[in-house]
């Protein structure tokens, strides 16, 4: 059976795929979306919304400890239903899924091939007993949790990992989280403030992915009283009645559950493009590949497959960028947005623009600005976390290059300086900006402050004099 010529070929139905597929259809209805399923997105299966769901159900128990200090009785009489807790969070997933197989409801019977597909050496896509020639391909095949196989074939249901975490059917009562990134460290706090005892391991002193020095240890100081953390690698072995034995060097901890948050590697192998011989061509979001026939391909890589950072709203981004150049076949020559990262523990992480690891061959060019929540007013109403936030400016210009925070509500302080960022904006611009009182935002002017003294530029003018 010969091949029929396609347009364009997207290899996976998440958020990267259906982003591509949006921007394909705009142009061609010659297209084909693979997926051999569970369709519905990573997000909202098992990724950013379960787990944040979770996280609301931990944040909300938690704070019965401040309920003494807004003169609120009766916290001690509050208990954790676990099983019901995990279900009410499969429902609100089940629920994120159903929508997102609502959006493809107009084209799924048209456009979809519920089946893998894989290429061949001359470019041929298989798809079970059909073949496909296509023109252009994205490549949107996410990625896989990283676990060394011996672990998944000795501990099987004892260990789990981000994808079926959710499917316990209770708490356990001990736990311990390998890798404490931003996936390991929300998880690993949710269920030590549902009540298990966790024990997290991470060799890295850059936990949640924060880098900054001054941050980092206050970030340990918060985590301190809720979870057990050690930096250093650590080995499951057979523990006594069941349990997995946690070893390393300098201790053992016996636990019921293991969650390996090690990262996630790209599932390149899921499409075959190894058997293309495909090399890099363009940018880093493009490749082309020559077949038998002389016959030049593009090859457009999109979310988890490709190189970017495994965030929605950069799958979101990669995959509308990689769709809408893979339809007109020409090179990606889009400007990205301006980085953010988020962490959804308390206290919240946030990361705005360069990071410190970025700057690192130009620190000392840098005016760095630091202020801290802990005696604001908004946190001392609140009962909040305190917290830090840590400004980036080029010295020379007073230009904001980057942002670190630890602290509460840093999600909205982060979009506000991404933006800022974004439009290359200055110190003096922002400070310019109201700040409503008792807001957060005053401590971010307080950085602001911090950061503009240290600046080459003169003092702007009455702002800086009345602080």
């Amino acid at each position: 059976m010969p091949a029929k010529d396609l347009d364009v070929a997207i290899i996976g139905a998440g958020t990267a795929g259906l982003s591509a597929r949006s921007e394909v259809a705009r142009v061609t209805d010659n297209y084909l979306v693979f997926d051999p399923g569970p369709l519905g997105t990573l997000c909202a299966r098992t990724a950013c919304m379960p787990s944040k769901a979770l996280l609301q159900s931990a944040h909300d128990f938690h704070r019965r400890h401040d309920f003494d200090r807004l003169g609120i009785d009766g916290s001690d009489a509050l208990r954790v239903d676990g099983a019901r807790v995990l279900a009410e969070t499969r429902k609100l997933r089940d629920t994120l899924v159903s929508g997102v197989l609502e959006s493809m409801a107009d084209w799924r019977a048209s456009h979809l091939v519920n089946t893998p597909a894989r290429f061949d050496a001359h470019g041929v896509l298989h798809a079970d007993d059909r073949q496909f020639r296509p023109r252009a391909t994205v490549i949107a095949t996410g990625a896989q949790p990283i676990v060394p196989p011996e672990w998944r074939d000795k501990f099987t249901t004892r260990l789990r990992t981000s994808d079926d975490i959710f499917e316990l059917a209770t708490l356990p009562r001990r736990m311990a989280v390998i890798g404490l990134g931003p996936v390991g460290l929300e998880l690993g706090q949710a269920f030590a403030r549902l009540g298990v005892s966790v024990t997290g391991f991470d060799p890295s002193e850059t936990i949640g992915g924060l880098q900054d020095p001054v941050l980092q240890p206050r970030l340990a100081r918060a985590l301190a009283p809720e979870m057990t953390i050690i930096h250093a690698e650590a080995e499951p072995v057979e523990g006594p009645d069941g349990a997995v034995t946690m070893t390393w060097n300098g201790g053992r901890v016996d636990v019921d559950c293991v969650l390996v948050a090690m990262g996630r590697a790209p599932d390149h192998a899921a499409s075959g493009i190894d058997a293309l011989g495909a090399v890099p061509h363009d940018s880093a979001a493009r490749f082309h590949c020559v077949d038998l026939d002389q016959r030049q391909m593009g090859l457009y890589l999109a979310g988890d497959a490709g190189p970017g950072p495994a965030l929605l709203h950069e799958a979101t981004d990669e995959g509308r960028i990689a769709g809408y150049h893979a339809a007109r076949a020409t090179a990606p020559d889009c400007r990205r947005r301006t980085p953010l990262g988020i962490v959804f523990c308390q206290p919240q992480i946030a990361l705005a623009g360069e990071t410190w690891g970025d700057l690192a061959d130009r620190r000392d060019t840098l005016a760095i600005g630091e202020a801290c929540f802990d005696g604001s007013g908004r946190t001392l109403v609140s009962r909040d976390t305190g917290g830090a936030i840590r400004l980036y400016a080029e010295r020379a210009s007073a230009r904001l290059l980057g942002a670190a925070i630890l602290g509460p509500d840093a999600e909205h302080l982060a979009h506000l300086l991404a933006f800022a960022i974004g439009q290359k904006v200055g110190l003096e611009d922002l400070l310019q900006m109201p700040a409503y009182h008792p807001t957060h935002e005053e401590v971010l002017r307080g950085a602001v402050r911090s950061a503009h003294r240290v600046c080459d530029t003169d003092p702007p003018d009455l702002e800086l004099k009345r602080g």
